[in-house]
């Protein structure tokens, strides 16, 4: 029998859910707004409903079960839910049990980027390898780790906070508490961060001719535009934050040796821009020579990366024989 996942990607703003096949083809999928500001248990309807709206066209005993990319940091054994930036009311929480009751389904939780590592791993830029990072660069950075076919995800589901390893012990504060972190130095807020300085301290840029002439208003595309009509002050602030990337993944290629790394993320169109600083930084730098080039390469999954990651969850921890009361 095909097996399907529902797979289902919950942000602050809008819940995604789908239903995914063993090849990770899309067969169904709908996106409504999350509207989270009306409270968990909105939320938790309203997402109940969806999943059961997307597991009605085939037989319940072919789907091997559910699986939930978060947004926010999430332990992966149970679900639980720690400090989601846009999801008022689920600090401490966990949908697992609600999902398990009420479709009667192995339900399996993690972090966004968590997942969609698990989603390169098995369907994207990173299929055929056994050990890979992903790297997402968008407002800020995350990741996730597969090491030997397995996600890895720590002592308590925490593991991939890419963005977080310091590579500048004096550089500006994360709202993490560190300082220097790499979200801090080569994400999009930074970007536009640094720009806004720089413009501040009286360097000239036509950076402000797409940002409305508004310095406060200057955020990472407009940067990105600038230095695509060739423009000194933006094209250096995008070849500063790729060296920054560099040092960043250098640290991660030393410290894990995965075979590949694979970028995504809001960032992805402007990593042409950066990328060929990153590269340098890491070839220049790297112990180990990299005789075909540095391992990096762009992921090709999109936007449907969180739910090919959830699909990769749930026929994951099928595969692990896991499954729920009464199955």
């Amino acid at each position: 029998m095909t097996h399907y996942a529902l797979a289902s990607d919950l942000g602050g703003t809008h819940l995604r859910v789908g239903l995914v096949d063993r090849d990770g083809n899309i067969v169904h999928r709908n996106s409504v707004r999350a509207e989270a500001w009306r409270g968990r248990e909105h939320v938790l309807e309203l997402f109940v409903r969806e999943l059961e709206r997307a597991a009605a066209p085939v037989n319940r005993g072919s789907i091997a079960g559910i699986g939930v990319a978060q947004a926010g940091p999430t332990n992966s054994e149970d679900g639980t839910m720690y400090n989601p930036p846009h999801l008022p009311g689920w600090d401490g929480f966990s949908a697992k049990p609600t999902f398990e009751r009420r479709l009667g389904l192995v339900s399996s939780h993690a972090n966004d980027a968590t997942a969609a590592a698990l989603a390169e791993y098995a369907y994207g830029a990173g299929r055929g390898m056994r050990h890979l990072l992903f790297m997402t660069v968008g407002t800020g950075i995350g990741g996730g780790i597969v090491i030997d076919g397995r996600l890895y995800t720590g002592a308590r589901g925490f593991a991939g906070e890419v963005g977080h390893i310091s590579i500048d012990h004096n550089g500006p504060p994360c709202l993490c508490g560190n300082r220097g972190c790499l979200e801090t130095l080569a994400s999009g807020d930074a970007l536009g961060r640094i720009a806004r300085e720089r413009l501040a301290s009286g360097e000239r840029s036509a950076i402000l001719q797409f940002s409305g002439g508004e310095l406060e208003s200057v955020a990472g595309p407009a940067v990105a535009e600038a230095a695509r009509s060739g423009d000194e002050l933006a094209l250096s602030v995008m070849s500063d934050a790729g060296t920054h990337l560099g040092v960043g993944i250098l640290s991660l290629l030393n410290s894990l040796d995965v075979e590949r790394v694979v970028l995504g993320g809001g960032v992805l169109g402007s990593m042409d821009l950066m990328m060929p600083s990153a590269i340098r930084a890491i070839e220049e730098r790297a112990i180990v020579p990299y005789k075909q080039g540095a391992p990096v390469v762009l992921s090709k999954l999109g936007d449907d990366a969180g739910l090919l990651g959830a699909a990769a969850l749930a026929f994951d921890a099928y595969d692990r024989g896991a499954r729920a009361p009464g199955q």
